[in-house]
C-alpha cells in the first residue's frame, strides 16, 4: 500500500512538469496479454491468431491497452465512481470526503473557492485527496478540476494570475497575450495539484444581458475561435486538460440554465456559421474535454437537452465533429439538466416536484446523461445527493437500462486521459 500511494504521488509530482504538448500516453505504459481459445477479441484490443500443427485447432492472444487491463480489473462500483466529477466541502480532507474514498473513490473533484484559503493549504489537500484515492481505488488517481475562466469565474486566487473576463480579453488584448495568461494560469494550477480546467468559454454571445456575455470573447465567431484556440492551446500544451464549454452553444438561446429552461430555436445554418465553429478551434488545438449545455437544442434534439441527447453527443459531436474525447456533463443540479421538450415554453418541471419548488432527481439525470453518451458527471450536490447518483447508476447496470458496455465506453475514455497526464500508478 505504501508503494502505492509513494509510486502515485512521484509519478504525479514529475507529471506536472514532464507533460508534452501532444497529451500523449507515457512510452512506458505497455498492455496486458490474454492467450485463450475464444475466437472474440476485446473491443479496441488488438488480436494475433495463430494455427498449431493440429488439423482444427487455433490459439487467439489479445493485447489489452493499459486502459483496457485496468478496466477489466474493476469492480461494477468502482466503474461507477469513476464516472463521477464531485464538488465537496472542506479546506482538508473531512470525513464525509474521506468516506466516499473509501467506498469508491470517484473520477475526480471539482474545487470552488471555499476549498481554498491559501496556497500550502490547496497543495495539502491535492495531495491528501490524491492519496486517499491511491490507497483505495487501484492507484487511479483524481482529475482535479476547476472554473479557472477569469474574470468573476476564478475559484483559485492564489499563485496563479489575475486573468480579466474574457469580454474584456477579446476587446483589449490578443491572442498572443491571452494565450501567455493561460500558459502561466496552467503551471500555476499543476502546481497547486490541478489537472483540469473547465475552459475556455466557447459560447458565441451577443446579448448583453446574457449571464455568459462578460465570460464570452465575442459576438463574432471568427473573433471568439482565435481566442479559444489561444486558449486551449496553451492549456494542452503545459499539460492541463482543457474542458471547452458549453456545446453545442449556449449564446444561442435566452436564459440562464442554472434556475431555468433554456430552449434554443436556432436553426443549424446559425449553429453551422457562428456557434460551432470556436468548439471545432478547440477541438483542433487538443482539447481533451468538452462539457455539454443543459441547452434544449431544437435544431437537433427537439425533446431532450444537450446534455442528455443521443442525438447531439453522439450525432453532432462524435460522428458530425469526430470528437473522441471526455464528454463532460455540466452539474445535475441545475434545473434545465431535468428539463424534457416538454417544458419548452418555459417553465420548469423537472423529475419531481416539492411543493412550489422544482427538486432535481440526480440519479435519472446522470442515468439519463451516462445513456446518452456523456463520460463524466459534475455534481455540486450534498454528499447524500452523490451517492444517490451512484446507487442510481449501479442499479441502471444491474437492471440493464444502462448498458454495461456504456458505461465501460465512458470509464476507458476516463482512464485514457488519466493515463495520458499519469494520473495512474504503476
Amino acid at each position: 500500500m505504501v508503494l502505492i500511494v509513494f509510486s502515485l504521488v512521484a509519478a504525479l509530482a514529475a507529471g506536472c512538469s514532464g507533460l508534452g504538448g501532444s497529451g500523449q500516453p507515457s512510452s512506458t505504459t505497455s498492455g496486458d496479454t490474454i492467450s485463450g481459445t475464444t475466437p472474440g477479441t476485446t473491443p479496441g484490443a488488438s488480436s494475433t491468431t495463430t494455427n498449431s500443427a493440429g488439423p482444427s485447432t487455433s490459439t487467439t492472444i489479445t493485447t489489452l491497452s493499459p486502459a483496457q487491463a485496468i478496466l477489466g480489473r474493476m469492480t461494477l462500483r468502482e466503474k461507477a465512481a469513476q464516472v463521477l466529477l464531485l464538488a465537496f466541502d472542506g479546506t482538508t480532507v473531512l470525513p464525509d470526503t474521506e468516506q466516499l474514498l473509501t467506498d469508491a473513490p470517484p473520477g475526480g473533484f471539482l474545487l470552488f473557492t471555499r476549498n481554498v484559503t491559501g496556497a500550502d493549504q490547496l497543495r495539502s489537500l491535492t495531495a491528501g485527496l490524491q492519496v486517499g484515492a491511491a490507497a483505495n481505488g487501484a492507484g487511479i488517481g483524481l482529475f482535479i478540476a476547476v472554473d479557472q475562466e477569469g474574470g468573476t469565474v476564478q475559484r483559485i486566487n492564489v499563485d496563479v494570475p489575475f486573468v480579466p473576463s474574457a469580454r474584456m480579453l477579446g476587446e483589449q488584448s490578443s491572442p498572443t497575450e491571452v494565450a501567455r495568461m493561460a500558459a502561466e494560469t496552467a503551471t500555476g494550477l499543476l502546481a497547486l495539484g490541478v489537472n483540469m480546467n473547465l475552459a475556455p468559454v466557447a459560447d458565441v454571445v451577443s446579448d448583453p444581458t446574457s449571464f455568459l456575455y462578460r465570460r464570452s470573447f465575442s459576438g463574432d465567431p471568427t473573433i471568439v475561435s482565435r481566442y479559444v484556440r489561444a486558449v486551449t492551446r496553451s492549456y494542452e500544451d503545459n499539460g492541463l486538460i482543457a474542458v471547452v464549454r458549453h456545446f453545442p452553444g449556449h449564446g444561442s438561446a435566452a436564459g440562464d440554465s442554472h434556475d431555468s429552461v433554456v430552449v434554443s430555436k436556432a436553426g443549424e445554418a446559425e449553429f453551422a456559421t457562428i456557434h460551432l465553429p470556436p468548439f471545432k478551434a478547440a477541438m483542433a488545438e487538443g482539447a481533451e474535454g468538452v462539457l455539454m449545455a443543459h441547452v434544449i437544442v431544437r435544431a437537433y434534439d427537439p425533446l431532450w437537452p444537450a446534455s442528455s441527447s443521443a442525438a447531439i453527443i453522439q450525432g453532432l459531436l462524435r460522428e458530425g465533429l469526430g470528437f473522441s474525447g471526455l464528454v463532460v456533463a455540466d452539474d445535475v443540479e441545475m434545473v434545465a439538466a431535468a428539463a424534457t421538450g416538454a417544458e419548452a415554453g418555459g417553465q420548469a418541471t423537472p423529475s419531481t416536484s416539492n411543493g412550489a419548488a422544482t427538486v432535481v432527481d440526480p440519479g435519472e439525470v446522470a442515468v439519463r446523461e451516462l445513456a446518452a453518451g456523456c463520460d463524466l458527471l459534475i455534481s455540486t450536490g450534498t454528499i447524500a445527493r452523490q451517492k444517490a447518483m451512484l446507487e442510481a447508476i449501479v442499479k441502471a447496470l444491474e437492471t440493464g437500462r444502462l448498458p454495461a458496455e456504456r458505461l465501460d465506453d465512458a470509464v476507458l475514455r476516463v482512464l485514457e486521459t488519466k493515463l495520458r497526464h499519469r494520473l495512474v500508478s504503476p
